[in-house]
């Protein structure tokens, strides 16, 4: 199909494996969150504050920048995640390398329930890539799927634009172009494979660099991952 994933005709191009992402002593996923929930990201300590981002409750990659405070009882980590700065209660982190040594739920297994012959089951929906691009200094992220271009600055515009071009380089297959736009929001995003990509910020290496052009008026660069 000649639409078919991005991200999948870039993989075949490329040919290169995708670096895994080195863990640090800062680095941190989320714990004691319920399945489906989210971990509220504040602009600053305290449950008062306004609230600047949501992690999943499976969420990976937090960095702290090891700046805390106390209040009441509560613990609250500075911390960075996907390009967004904020504070979080710090008894919902759990270092990587705590994460990696904790064993296994133990599954359970559930008896198949049988289906009536006569119902055909739906087709299954194939999962979506996500390439998760972000830089420091001034803050930023970008998520770019098979659809849209979601971009959200931490001091600047948050908005979302359809993919409307992408195309692989025509002489040098590491290098990829794709790009969105919708009214007044517009989005080109060069991305190139890798060795190491580096945040700047943790021990985190990524696969693919990354330059975008925010609404032909601001150009960034920063590190990108598949998740």
């Amino acid at each position: 199909m000649k639409t078919a994933s991005f991200f999948s005709a870039m993989a075949l191009a490329l040919a290169l494996s995708v670096s895994s992402v080195q863990a640090a002593n800062d680095v941190y996923v989320v714990t004691g969150v319920t399945a489906g929930e989210f971990l509220n990201m504040r602009a600053n300590a305290g449950t008062g504050n306004s609230v600047v981002g949501r992690i999943p409750y499976n969420g990976q990659g937090i960095v702290t920048t090891g700046e805390e405070k106390k209040i009441g009882s509560t613990v609250w980590a500075k911390i960075y995640w996907n390009g967004v700065g904020g504070w979080v209660s710090k008894r919902y982190l759990l270092s990587e390398d705590q994460a990696a040594s904790t064993p296994p739920a133990p599954v359970v297994t559930v008896p198949p329930v049988k289906v009536p012959s006569n119902i055909t089951p739906p087709p299954a929906k194939a999962a979506g890539n996500v390439l998760v691009c972000s830089g420091t200094e001034p803050f930023w992220s970008i998520e770019v799927t098979d659809a849209n271009l979601n971009v959200n600055m931490m001091d600047g515009p948050r908005y979302s634009v359809p993919v409307t071009f992408r195309q692989t380089s025509a002489n040098n297959a590491t290098i990829a172009v794709i790009a969105g736009v919708a009214g007044t929001n517009n989005t080109q995003a060069f991305m190139q494979k890798v060795d190491s990509c580096s945040d700047g910020m943790s021990d985190a290496n990524y696969p693919y660099s990354i330059t975008a052009v925010l609404n032909n008026q601001r150009v960034l660069s920063g590190c990108c991952r598949v998740q």
